[in-house]
């Protein structure tokens, strides 16, 4: 079965109708094109390439005996809190205090925050204040 295919370029919309004759016009004056579709034997497919790993094979085969490793868990910064009834600030670290160098209390926020920082702990810059307001 062929079907024919046409174009109208006066309205620039494509049309489909039963097969006509060659060159017969259709309506509106558009030529009429007959559209045969070729034997399935006359067309060849196009060789496809060989496709070729991004990886070489022994590194694909290493990763896979190894375990994954798991994802480092981020560091928790230590939450900086004035005590109001001591006068004094410290460190709170995934619920317990923060000792450094045998010392838990500081005078000073800015304090804490260098000793903490030489001492590699990371401290928030947010001060939690238990004081009434």
């Amino acid at each position: 079965m062929s079907a024919v295919l046409t174009f109208d370029s006066a309205r620039g919309r494509r049309m489909s109708g039963p097969e006509l004759s060659h060159g017969a016009t259709g309506p509106g004056g558009s030529k009429v094109i007959p559209f045969h579709p070729a034997p399935a034997a006359a067309v060849s497919p196009v060789p496809s390439l060989p496709r070729r790993p991004a990886v070489p094979s022994s590194a694909r085969a290493d990763e896979a005996a190894q375990p994954a490793e798991p994802a480092p868990r981020p560091e928790r910064l230590a939450r900086l809190i004035f005590m109001a009834s001591v006068g004094g600030y410290m460190a709170l670290r995934e619920g317990t205090l923060v000792q450094l160098d045998g010392r838990m209390v500081w005078p000073t926020a800015d304090a804490l925050i260098r000793d903490a920082a030489a001492a590699g702990v990371p401290v928030s810059s947010h001060v939690i204040n238990t004081a009434r307001s």
